[in-house]
């Protein structure tokens, strides 16, 4: 990859139990895998969860069984100076869950969390075009891909099984964000969308945003207990307005992926899309600090406007449309899913990566972006 002539610096608060202090992110660089890549006669596509350890990535793929069954895969990633590759060394599939007959698509994978003990745990949005209506699920497998275990999902996620749909997640808008604490005892769920009961899609002219309610998405906190994990806490985070730029106007915005940061506080990925003409589309990306703390729990709300509540304090810092220009040139905004930290620089430094979802698209690429982390005192 070329020098690149400029950098890119951002600098946003950070408040830990302990101290605060701040973070700089700093453009470094980034690769690509070309749509179509084959592996062990699966193709390499739709990334969209991810987690990095020890120089392996782990990457879970959206498949919906297109082109083949719910699997994930690992990396060898390696970082050196301005240059970063990715080579694929396995792929594992999703077996074993019960309950299934496994006929496809059965899973609509969308987030991957590495635990202590090697095993990951998986998100699926599910299906709601299945009659009855596959529901979203979270769920621990092995390092093979077989199933141990499923954690309890709150019935206010869950859509009626057959009917009209009144409550639960949206059709292909369900668990997107997934993150572990660095403690491996706190687990972090992200909905993309608006429950049904909460408003559902809105589809909004751009310019007239300001005059509507804001959207809320629910954010779900768990915590480990004597080997289970336990639903703590929903908290709900409002997404930014749909805007209208020379890029196009958004007509949606989601949540596509989180990242803990701490116990109480995450990154938050959103991803719109923007229509400029007759087949023609944008897509628009920013990062969130969110903090968690002075937050209301909506645990016990079938939906939030039965009750007032406090939603999640959320800080723009970043923004893939504009802040990146002056280091991506002219470079299209791609279809980012997924984040994590990655490896530690010899200087110390951290990393973090930011992953693109290819939708399995000739007209579009997975491409992965590092940044590196650095750390003032305050």
């Amino acid at each position: 990859m070329a020098q690149l002539k400029k950098v890119f610096l951002l600098s946003f608060a950070l408040l830990t139990s302990q101290s605060a202090f701040a973070l700089r992110l700093k453009y470094l660089t980034e690769t690509s895998l070309p749509t179509g890549m084959k592996f062990k006669n699966t193709q390499v596509g739709g990334l969209s969860g991810m987690a990095y350890a020890s120089g392996s990535l782990s990457v879970v793929s959206d498949d919906r069984g297109k082109f083949g069954e719910p699997r994930f895969y690992r990396f060898e990633l390696s970082l050196d100076k301005n240059k970063v590759t990715l080579k694929p060394q396995n792929v594992r599939f999703v077996t074993d869950l019960p309950g299934e007959k496994l006929k496809l698509p059965f899973l609509d994978l969308e987030g991957l969390v590495l635990l202590p003990n090697g095993n990951f745990i998986l998100s699926s949005e599910g299906n709601n075009n299945t009659k009855p209506r596959q529901m979203p699920r979270l769920f621990e497998v092995n390092d093979q891909g077989r199933w141990q275990s499923f954690l309890p999902v709150a019935d206010v996620f869950l859509p009626e099984a057959t009917g009209k749909q009144e409550k639960g997640i949206q059709n292909n808008a369900g668990f997107e964000g997934l993150t572990l604490s660095s403690s491996g005892n706190i687990l972090f769920a992200a909905v993309e969308l608006p429950l049904a009961q909460e408003g559902g899609v809105s589809l909004k002219v751009a310019g007239k945003q300001k005059s509507d309610p804001e959207s809320f998405i629910r954010m779900m906190k768990y915590e480990k207990e004597d080997s289970r994990w336990a639903e703590k806490a929903q908290y709900a985070y409002a997404l930014e307005p749909l805007s209208s730029t020379e890029a196009g106007a958004e007509i949606f915005r989601g949540v596509s992926e989180i990242l803990s940061v701490s116990d109480h506080q995450l990154l938050v990925l959103e991803r719109g899309v923007r229509v400029l003409g007759k087949d023609l589309y944008n897509i628009s990306v920013a990062i969130f600090e969110a903090e968690l703390p002075l937050a209301t729990n909506v645990q016990s709300l079938a939906k939030l406007s039965d009750k007032d509540f406090v939603p999640v304090k959320k800080t723009k810092i970043l923004d893939f449309e504009t802040d990146l220009k002056s280091v991506r040139a002219e470079k299209k905004v791609q279809n980012f899913e997924a984040l994590s930290w990655g490896p530690t620089l010899p200087d110390g430094r951290k990393t973090l990566l930011v992953l693109s979802d290819n939708n399995f698209s000739k007209k579009e690429i997975t491409e992965l972006l590092v940044f590196t982390v650095e750390e003032d005192s305050k």
